[in-house]
């Protein structure tokens, strides 16, 4: 049995991030495997994000004590408990890296625990500011979900179809798209631009999402909550924009996009620049102008061929990530 604990007072929702399409398809793809794997939360009852998850199993405990008492290997996302564990405990740190008044709390969370990051640009700066050596830090990299490479692709349209579907964050760059969208040449007729409403289960999501409510140059649509459904999704898109403004640790929807045959405009900073599946092109943040650029280079291109998408889907798969998760764990089924 793998279990992942859900950090303190969060919920894990479908939608919402990385970390839980990260978890939810690691937790799948062991499932598949016959090794028993579960989310754990702590405190939040049935309300822990399990309705979003119908196929995964989630066990919900009252205090953390009570982690000590679950079987097999525990795996802590982003944050750890200071409790005993039957085997060693690892920590998978999806986020990025905190302020430098919480390093002593960060620095407790890794203690005689089997540390995982999800890039290698992430694995050196948590080693940088966890003051460990970079070996220290392993390095299981995200994936794009088979569902995103079996998807197919629907007719090519005579207006580009531009997608964000990062949350609505500041960090996000959903700022830099706005202003994207008022230059000229945006306003034409070659484009369709959608906006996934996401991230509205915090305050700036909820404050964004009401400045955008009627907004005319762009299509607002609700959150997928599912991999099917933002497979077929992306599976509508040309092109993906990932524009953010702040280093992430990786990228999932970038490698997503590129297996369902999406071009991908990310910004050239943290850890985008190593979801390159052959369907990638960087350009520098906070710049609406070289956004509209990296458009412009991508229907240059022209929409991805079979030869292209073959080549992307063989990068970044399910498989491998399990794989080297185990490795990492030295998890034997026995335990």
């Amino acid at each position: 049995m793998i279990s992942f604990v859900w950090p303190e007072g969060e919920a894990m929702f479908a939608g919402t991030g990385g970390s839980e399409t990260y978890t939810a398809g690691q937790v799948r793809e062991l499932l598949r495997r016959g090794i028993g794997a579960q989310v754990v939360s702590v405190g939040h009852g049935i309300k822990d994000g399990r309705a979003d998850f119908p196929d995964i199993p989630f066990l919900s405990l009252k205090t953390p004590e009570e982690i000590s008492t679950i079987p097999g290997r525990i795996v802590y996302v982003n944050r750890s408990y200071d409790v005993p564990t039957k085997h060693k405990a690892a920590i998978i740190l999806h986020c990025v890296i905190p302020k430098l008044a919480d390093k002593p709390r960060r620095k407790a969370d890794i203690v005689n625990k089997t540390v995982i990051a999800t890039s290698i640009y992430s694995a050196q700066q948590w080693a940088l500011y966890l003051d460990v050596p970079n070996s220290r830090i392993n390095v299981v990299m995200p994936f794009a979900d088979p569902v995103f490479s079996h998807v197919a692709r629907s007719k090519t349209t005579k207006r580009t179809r531009i997608l964000y579907a990062g949350r609505l964050h500041a960090q996000k760059g959903i700022y830099t798209i706005l202003e994207m969208l008022h230059e000229d040449e945006m306003r034409g007729g070659d484009f369709q631009m959608t906006i996934v409403m996401a991230g509205q289960h915090v305050v700036e999501g909820k404050v964004l999402a009401r400045m955008l409510d009627a907004y005319p140059y762009a299509k607002l649509i609700q959150p997928q909550k599912s991999v099917l459904s933002m497979a077929k999704l992306l599976a509508q898109t040309d092109i993906l924009l990932v524009p953010s403004v702040y280093a992430e640790p990786f990228g999932m929807l970038s490698v997503e996009a590129q297996h369902a045959g999406c071009r991908v405009i990310a910004s050239n900073i943290g850890g985008l620049p190593e979801t390159n599946c052959g369907l990638l092109t960087l350009v520098e943040p906070r710049n609406p102008r070289a956004l509209i650029k990296g458009i412009k280079t991508a229907v240059a291109l022209g929409a991805a061929v079979k030869k292209d998408r073959t080549k992307a889907v063989a990068e970044f798969t399910l498989s491998e990530s399990v794989d080297e998760l185990l490795k990492v764990l030295r998890y034997q089924s026995k335990n």
